[in-house]
């Protein structure tokens, strides 16, 4: 089953500049935007008739009529991002762009690859009040991370999926040299990757729509293993335009980032919602958590929800863990933390026929602590920022 993608819409306004046609060109060669062209006179005369993800103006210089017609465009559209494409201008007029929150300036000749970048980060600003994007990510090999954030991705789509108004649910599978996530739901993917990995800006909502697989709990889910992914020299940007296409589209997309380091890796944590690191109950793991902790705390973007998942929890015969909860929160600082239980068993049955854990026993402590956790952090963070 497929779900149908809309596509984000551009509103480029042509205000008769001669390089009009360069601006518009470009826009027709992003294939994943929805291009929508007319002039401010058509625009003023039925607002209503666009619903614009972003607004692109280009104009000569900032006059009186320009500031005009940008006020305009945002009492109309409210908090839609608008990127102002002109010549140079000075730093008064540059302030005069900032005082109507003008999302960016970009000054002739526009260069393609800047031009990309400032409509997609718009949009993707645009859209953080409606969707987010949660990375679940292990600090060593074998800790777990790719089994909590399908069980992450099964809550999230089954609190939401009872009002379909609510959006849908992604689980989008970073590990493409092992795709982990299909293997453990049945959900192998033969997709020939070859025509995006030698050219990336064919990614579009089109073909992120044919890679999409649809399981019977409700999320969908982009996993495939193609290893050649990982040292393609295009990985940067294969991964980072697949992601803009697809977060865009659904309330909330589960990511599970591999442990090792990659190319990547740094910007798609700074552009997250929240992060979960999972790790064991061992030094060597909780040392590789702390280091993460430090990465993540050096990214651009602000600070962000982290919490640590530590996994695979077994209480000795009376009761204690090995590393107790104050070396713990010595060690965590102010980040938090909580456990989840060990359950071998049920996991490696449920890996074993290609299903949920939830199928296998719905009453599982493992599934009640990621409940817990779902509903006390994630829900609740996007309850707080909405």
């Amino acid at each position: 089953m497929r779900t149908k993608m809309r596509k984000n819409m551009v509103l480029v306004l042509d205000t008769g500049q001669p390089e009009f046609a360069a601006i518009s060109d470009h826009l027709e060669m992003m294939s994943h935007f929805q291009r929508e062209v007319t002039t401010f006179e058509e625009m003023m005369r039925a607002p209503g008739a666009f619903v614009p993800d972003i607004v692109v103006v280009d104009i000569a210089t900032v006059s009186a009529s320009e500031l005009e017609m940008l006020s305009s465009i945002r009492g109309h559209y409210g908090d839609v991002p608008i990127v102002v494409v002109s010549e140079a201008l000075d730093d008064a007029q540059v302030r005069k762009l900032l005082k109507l929150k003008v999302h960016d300036w970009l000054r002739k000749p526009v260069v393609f690859g800047e031009f990309l970048n400032s409509i997609q980060s718009g949009i993707r600003t645009s859209k953080q009040s409606s969707t987010r994007v949660h990375a679940v990510i292990s600090a060593v090999g074998g800790a777990g991370a790719t089994t909590v954030a399908v069980a992450m991705s099964e809550i999230l789509a089954r609190k939401i999926g009872k009002d379909k108004s609510n959006g849908s649910v992604a689980l989008f599978d970073l590990d493409f040299s092992t795709g982990s996530c299909g293997y453990l739901l049945n959900l192998t993917s033969g997709f020939n990757l070859d025509s995006v990995i030698s050219n990336p800006s064919r990614i579009d909502s089109e073909f992120v729509n044919l890679l999409q697989q649809k399981h019977e709990h409700g999320m969908i889910v982009y996993s495939f293993k193609r290893r050649e992914v990982v040292t393609s020299l295009n990985c940067y940007e294969l991964v980072l335009r697949m992601l803009d296409v697809v977060t865009v589209q659904h309330a909330h997309t589960v990511l599970d980032i591999p442990y090792y380091e990659t190319d990547w890796r740094q910007d798609v944590l700074s552009g997250v919602n929240t992060v979960t690191i999972v790790c064991e109950m061992n030094l060597p793991s909780i040392k590789h958590t702390m280091d993460l902790l430090e990465t993540i705390r050096e990214l651009p973007g602000g600070k962000k929800p982290v919490t640590v998942l530590i996994n695979k929890r077994k209480r000795s015969l009376f009761g204690g863990d090995r590393i107790n909860k104050a070396k713990l929160k010595q060690l965590f600082g102010d980040t938090p933390f909580d456990y989840l239980p060990d359950e071998y068993d049920l996991m490696a049955e449920a890996m074993d026929r290609g299903v949920t854990l939830s199928d296998v026993n719905a009453s599982s402590k493992f599934l009640k602590a990621v409940t817990k956790y779902v509903n006390g952090s994630l829900l609740a963070e996007k309850a707080v920022t909405a």
